[in-house]
């Protein structure tokens, strides 16, 4: 429901911009003041020009709140649990869909102040979190949820409910606004509104908040927030008390205040940098005292924001569509009804089929004791070294193969022919079909952004263990267990900064300077941008495993298997000496004679 508000949303600036010009340019009668001025507005280049405008304005501001907030966020959802997190970022869309309201009624008072409210609501929305900080905490409920490993398969269900609200966004959004839920004011018959529309998504927006607030488990045990909310204090304790005495040194040596206004400018921008530093070079562990840097989660975070920087091109893609082949709104809302549905498809049936069938199997330990109690709550296995090896391999080759096919997507769409009217218009129903055709191959790459977010949570796992296994603990459990809401954070950071602020930009700029002598540009620019992820994802590596851990006597592949099949099997790799002194032997004796 909510991809269906964003949908309405964006495709009803013009008429939410004509409606605040109309009021504050006609003082006429109550009869104009209730007459809604879609039909006189939608045409206007000024009207145009003013929605484009107020929605990169709202956009950009939401985009750029989002980023600055979404890693604080992550962090208090460590400390207070993710529900909490959760139920204000629907609080923010919530608002954000009643100010439409308010704004899009003529009749309502609030629309005389249409440009302020609309400016206004993405600020709000911004400083909740927006949609960044709802898909960060979304997939650190599902880690908490689900066990360690590859979460792929879940990322991918998850993304394909989405997308099926961006599927049935334009449809059931125009269909609301062909059939309104409550009476036209009046004057105003026969006039098309899209208040039915933002009403039935506040609906939604208020019982998505109740049952986040109210019904939802909260997926962070209270240890974990406890821990969490201890080493908070602690941190802001040390930082106060480092605060301090440098400020009184200041004080001693006589300096100003700018030395104050520095120190502000620098939290803010620490504060937008912050979550991204997980993504540098670390220091990792690989046994035997050897340590080595890991380049890994820095390619990864490259090669995502590579990727999400790339789909900027799909708002241009339907402004291409529009150009070339002169698509009114009723086959651009079918186009983009079809490319949301066979992502949804992918990702909801196809991806997870082949995440289930090609995925490594994790092995199979049995009980060792079978008079062991049943505990009536089962909790998730600790994971191991080699098993969250065999979920990066195979995370690796998803994002690998995916970015390939994203690759071909926009290589086949460059390599198209241009439409070429003939005299039945032949010519253009076979570049239509070709470039429908090759924009839908992409929605096969849709699998790239849950494999992507479930390997970098496995390396991140992975340095937890070794840097537990390091420390002398005695099992092998990340260290930085509660660190998933600031993993995810983090990467909603990034591709905030790459699909709602950079891309757009970077990919508008592109096709108006090149609309007019080669419009395929934007293509070929998605195309390189994608080159270069797959590289960076190339350059991505697996943890080393110890030779330790292989038998003994034997080739490296086949110790490698024959490990893994003394692992399924519970067997002990330890070497026993059956030729023991008199205490084994008596041992065995007495043990016999009994």
């Amino acid at each position: 429901m909510q991809g269906r508000a964003e949908a309405t949303r964006n495709n009803n600036f013009s008429i939410i911009y004509g409606l605040h010009e109309d009021n504050t340019a006609d003082e006429g009668g109550d009869d104009d003041r209730h007459r809604s001025p879609a039909n006189r507005c939608i045409g206007d280049p000024a009207v145009q020009a003013g929605a484009a405008r107020l929605q990169t304005m709202m956009t950009t501001t939401m985009g750029l709140l989002s980023a600055l907030t979404t890693g604080w966020w992550g962090h208090f959802g460590e400390r207070h649990g993710r529900t909490k997190v959760l139920a204000i970022v629907t609080l923010g869309l919530f608002i954000t869909d009643l100010t439409f309201i308010l704004v899009s009624n003529p009749a309502s008072p609030f629309s005389q102040y249409g440009h302020a409210l609309l400016v206004l609501a993405p600020i709000i929305e911004g400083v909740l979190g927006g949609w960044s900080t709802l898909q960060s905490a979304t997939s650190a409920y599902l880690s908490d949820c689900t066990s360690s490993g590859s979460r792929a398969y879940i990322f991918s269900r998850f993304a394909g409910v989405f997308y099926i609200g961006l599927s049935a966004g334009p449809s059931l959004g125009g269909y609301l606004i062909r059939n309104p839920l409550f009476p036209p004011p009046p004057g105003t018959e026969g006039r098309l509104s899209v208040t039915s529309v933002f009403w039935v998504a506040v609906f939604c927006s208020a019982v998505n908040f109740l049952l986040v607030l109210c019904v939802f488990p909260e997926s962070l045990d209270k240890v974990k927030r406890q821990r969490a909310l201890e080493e908070h204090r602690i941190r802001a304790s040390i930082k106060g008390s480092m605060s301090k005495v440098r400020g009184e040194s200041v004080v001693a040596e006589g300096s100003g205040g700018g030395a104050e206004e520095d120190e502000e400018s620098e939290g803010i921008i620490r504060g937008f940098l912050k979550p991204l530093a997980l993504f540098l070079p670390a220091t990792v562990y690989e046994g035997g005292g050897r340590k080595r840097r890991d380049w890994s989660l820095t390619f990864l975070a490259a090669a995502l924001f590579g990727a999400t920087l790339s789909n900027g091109v799909h708002q241009v893609k339907y402004l291409y569509a529009v150009h070339v082949y002169e698509w009114g709104a009723g086959q651009l809302s079918y186009y983009i009804s079809f490319l949301s549905g066979a992502r949804a498809l992918f990702l909801l049936f196809l991806c997870p089929w082949i995440i289930a069938t090609f995925k490594p199997k994790p092995p199979h330990v049995p009980h060792s004791d079978a008079d062991a109690p049943v505990t009536a709550k089962a909790k998730k296995p600790k994971p191991t070294k080699a098993h969250l090896a065999r979920e990066i391999s195979f995370d690796l080759v998803m994002t690998r193969f995916s970015l390939m096919i994203d690759i071909l997507s926009n290589t086949f769409v460059t390599l198209g022919p241009m439409p070429v009217i003939h005299a039945l218009g032949g010519g253009t129903r076979h570049s239509q079909s070709l470039f429908v055709l090759a924009t839908a191959l992409s929605s096969l790459g849709s699998g790239a952004g849950p494999a992507m977010q479930s390997l970098a949570l496995c390396i991140t796992q992975v340095r937890g263990l070794d840097a537990a296994a390091e420390s002398g603990g005695k099992d092998a459990t990340p260290t930085k267990d509660g660190g998933v809401g600031q993993l995810f954070g983090a990467l909603a950071v990034l591709q905030t900064l790459g699909q709602m602020i950079l891309g757009p930009m970077l990919f508008g700029l592109v096709y108006s300077g090149t609309v007019a002598a080669f419009p395929k540009a934007v293509f070929v620019t998605a195309a390189g941008l994608l080159v270069c992820s797959l590289v960076l994802v190339i350059l991505v590596r697996g943890p080393a495993m110890p030779t330790a851990e292989l038998v003994p006597g034997r080739s490296h592949k086949k110790g490698k298997r024959k490990a893994r099949e003394y692992e399924s099997r519970g067997r002990s790799r330890v070497n026993k000496d059956l030729r023991g002194g008199a205490t084994g032997y008596g041992t065995v004796a007495s043990s016999s004679s009994a």
